[in-house]
């Protein structure tokens, strides 16, 4: 089993010169999860759809649940998703947990 990396979304934790390719990886996933689709000029299917905002977190989880790893994959090909935990804070903000290991052949 590979070793499994946890990163919470944290939007205003920007890296744009991350010195390790584990920093890297964890700034892609970042600005993924963090980027609505349509908001990204020429490359306007990025990111995650914004239907979710606004809906009550036991109907979206599933299925944003399964857009996050879909998406996460597809533009970070190297990890590999083992779980995502959403965790909603008093504001009704849910800023989400992935925990992920590298894919066979990535190495650090």
């Amino acid at each position: 089993m590979n070793e499994q990396y946890t990163l919470t979304y944290n939007p205003s934790n920007i890296n744009f010169r991350p010195s390790t390719v584990l920093e890297e990886i964890f700034q892609n996933i970042n600005t993924i999860i963090g980027t609505t689709k349509f908001s990204v000029p020429l490359f306007r299917e990025f990111g995650l759809f914004a239907t979710f905002v606004d809906k009550p977190m036991n109907t979206i989880h599933p299925r944003l649940v399964a857009e996050m790893v879909e998406t996460v994959e597809k533009y970070e090909p190297r990890v590999l998703v083992e779980e995502i935990k959403l965790n909603a804070n008093v504001d009704g903000q849910a800023y989400p947990t992935l925990i992920f290991s590298l894919k066979n052949g990535v190495t650090l």
